[in-house]
C-alpha cells in the first residue's frame, strides 16, 4: 500500500500563546499558596542551535521517497516515522511504505513495523505511534500475519512492538476478546503498555464504516470502549493519550467530504467522565463548531487545541486559527498562537503539539510569530513561561540561518523544549539537499 493511499486524517491546527502560570492557576482564594514553579527539566541550553536529518540510512544515505509523520520520544532520543523511501536499509523490497524508529544517540536506524519474527510486512505499514520512553512502537498493516494468533483475512490490523524484547502483538481485539476484521492503531501511553486503536464495523452506505476507540490494556489483556456515540459524529481521528493511560483525548467530526462541525473530548478513565474541551479565552461559550487537533501533556492536565473565533466556517479559506491550551485543573484557558507583541498572529496557525512536560507547544503559521522581516511559512515554539520575544522561537531554519524554502509541518516537540521534530519538503535546511523530498528534521535548540 503506498502512503499515497493511506488514509490519514490530518486537521487544520494552530498555535500557543500565553505563559503556563496563567494556565496552571485560576483565581486562588485568599487562603491559597501560589503553585510552585515546576522543576526545570530541559537540558542546559549551551549547545549552538542546529539542524539535522533524520529520515536518512545509518550511513547517511538519503531516502528515495518522502518520510513523514515523525513522532519523538519524551526525551528527544528516538524519532519515528513513516516512509515510503526504499534505501533506508537493507533488504527492503516489499515496495510498500514502512515505520521506521532512529535512535539519535547511535545513529541506528531500526524498520519498526515488522513481524514477530522480524520479518518484513508484505503489505507495508503506516500510522506510525511511540511510547514516550522510545521502547514501544505501534503500527497498522494490512498482512493479518505479522503476530501470533490468527485473525479474519483481507482487512487493516492494529499492530504494537515491543522493540527491547523483539516481539510484535496484535491489539485489535474487541472487549469481547474477538479480533476486529478493520482496526488502525491510533497513540500509545508512555510505556507502551495502553494502546488506543480504532475498531470499525461495515455499514451499507455512505460513510460505509463507523469506528469506535478502544483502549487495549497489554499487560491485563483487555480492551475498554473509550468513544460513543457523540456529537457532531460519525467521524473519529486525532487520538493523544496521557502519559499513564488515565485520560485520552479525540476529535469527533461530521464528515470527512464536508467537516464543517468538530468537536475535542477527553475521557478520564478514572472517573468514567467525559468532556468536550470547546473553551476560548474569555467566552463564556463556544465560538465556533470547530476544535480539532488536540494534544495532551504526559501528565494529561493541559490539552492544546486549535479553533477559529472570526465567525467564518471552517471551509472558509481565509478562517482564522489559532492554538489554545485549555487547563483540565482549573478550567483557564490561554491563547498560545500570538505575534511579538502578544496579540493574536493575522494567518493561520496549524498543527500544534504540547511538549510532555506542558510548557512548550509547537505549531507551524505563515504568519511572524518572531520579530523577524519577511517572514515565510514555518515551524515555531512557544514557550508558556515567557512573554514578549523570548516566548517564540523558529524552529524550522534554513542552513544560512534564513526561512525554509517549501515551509514545514508537523512539529512535535520532546520534554524541555531543546529537541523539535518535524517534516518539510524543503531543500535549504541542511547542505547539499538539492531534491525537493519530503524528510524528517530535528532542530536542538540548546
Amino acid at each position: 500500500m503506498s502512503m499515497v493511499t493511506w488514509r490519514r486524517v490530518t486537521a487544520a491546527a494552530v498555535t500557543l500563546t500565553a505563559a503556563l502560570p496563567l494556565l496552571g492557576a485560576a483565581p486562588p482564594p485568599a487562603a491559597a499558596q501560589p503553585r510552585p514553579p515546576a522543576p526545570r527539566t530541559e537540558i542546559a541550553r549551551t549547545e549552538i542551535p542546529r539542524t539535522e536529518i533524520v529520515s536518512t540510512a545509518a550511513d547517511g544515505t538519503r531516502g528515495d521517497s518522502r518520510s513523514l509523520s515523525p513522532r519523538i520520544s519524551h526525551n528527544g532520543r528516538y524519532v519515528a516515522f513513516d516512509s515510503e523511501a526504499s534505501n533506508l536499509i537493507p533488504d527492503d523490497t516489499n515496495g510498500r511504505g514502512d515505520v521506521f524508529l532512529r535512535d539519535r544517540r547511535t545513529g541506528s536506524l531500526t524498520r519498526a513495523g515488522v513481524a514477530d519474527d522480524g520479518g518484513q510486512s508484505q503489505e507495508g505499514s503506516w500510522y506510525g505511534a511511540l511510547s514516550g520512553d522510545g521502547r514501544v512502537v505501534g503500527f497498522s498493516s494490512g498482512d493479518p500475519a505479522m503476530a501470533p494468533g490468527e485473525r479474519p483475512a483481507d482487512g487493516d490490523y492494529a499492530y504494537v512492538r515491543d522493540l527491547r524484547e523483539g516481539r510484535t502483538e496484535f491489539v485489535g481485539i474487541a472487549p469481547d476478546g474477538v479480533p476486529f476484521r478493520r482496526s488502525s492503531l491510533a497513540a500509545l501511553s508512555g510505556d507502551g503498555r495502553y494502546a488506543a486503536f480504532f475498531g470499525y464495523v461495515e455499514l451499507p452506505g455512505p460513510p460505509f464504516s463507523k469506528a469506535t476507540l478502544y483502549l487495549r490494556d497489554r499487560e491485563r489483556g483487555t480492551t475498554e470502549q473509550i468513544s460513543e456515540t457523540l456529537a457532531p459524529g460519525p467521524l473519529l481521528s486525532d487520538v493523544t493519550l496521557s502519559a499513564d493511560g488515565s485520560r485520552v483525548a479525540f476529535r469527533v467530526y461530521d464528515d470527512s467530504r464536508v467537516n464543517m462541525a468538530s468537536a475535542v473530548y477527553v475521557r478520564d478513565r478514572r472517573t468514567g467522565r467525559l468532556d468536550v474541551v470547546d473553551h476560548t479565552p474569555g467566552d463564556p461559550a463556544p465560538v465556533s463548531r470547530w476544535y480539532g487537533q488536540p494534544s495532551l501533556s504526559a501528565d494529561g492536565r493541559f490539552i492544546a487545541y486549535v479553533t477559529n473565533r472570526d465567525g467564518k466556517p471552517a471551509n472558509h479559506p481565509y478562517a482564522l486559527w489559532e492554538v489554545f491550551v485549555h487547563d483540565l485543573r482549573t478550567g483557564r484557558t490561554v491563547l498560545a498562537s500570538t505575534a511579538p507583541d502578544g496579540g493574536p498572529l493575522d494567518k493561520a496557525a496549524r498543527s500544534p503539539r504540547i511538549s510532555p512536560d506542558g510548557r512548550y507547544v509547537a505549531y507551524t503559521t505563515g504568519a511572524c510569530a518572531t520579530a523577524e522581516p519577511e517572514c515565510g511559512s514555518a515551524a515555531y515554539l512557544r514557550d508558556l513561561r515567557e512573554q514578549g520575544l523570548a516566548a517564540t522561537r523558529r524552529v524550522s531554519v534554513a542552513a544560512d540561518g534564513g526561512f525554509p524554502d517549501h515551509g514545514a509541518e508537523a512539529p512535535v516537540p520532546a520534554r524541555g523544549g531543546c529537541r523539535v521534530a518535524f517534516q518539510s519538503d524543503s531543500t535549504n535546511l541542511v547542505p547539499h539537499h538539492p531534491d525537493r523530498t519530503t524528510d524528517i528534521y530535528l532542530r536542538r535548540l540548546c
